[in-house]
């Protein structure tokens, strides 16, 4: 057998599942950016019909601030959940 055959069949598997890993994070990025557009979307325009006098409360009060935690939170969890589910994709032996 030759090295370089020999070689590539050893890498061949990996390659394919960091491949796979990437696209799935990508995958999964682009969606959560468009499901935390939506969400914060729905919240602007919930807000925004507020009266004039509960919005100013409401932003005087750091409505606006806590809801940008509650976001980046959520984010944070899915981005953190993403990794642990790529490195369990490449961690596996497929033989």
């Amino acid at each position: 057998m030759n090295l370089a055959t020999w070689l590539l069949a050893m890498v061949q598997p990996l390659i394919g599942r960091i491949l796979a890993s990437l696209g799935f994070s990508i995958v999964t990025i682009t969606g959560m950016q468009i499901a935390v557009n939506a969400v914060r979307d729905q919240f602007i325009a919930g807000v925004n019909s507020l009266p004039a006098d509960m919005l100013n409360v409401f932003l005087l009060s750091g409505g606006g601030v806590g809801f940008g935690m509650v976001m980046g939170a959520v984010t944070t969890r899915v981005v953190i959940w993403q990794i642990q589910s790529s490195t369990r994709i490449l961690g596996v032996n497929p033989g």
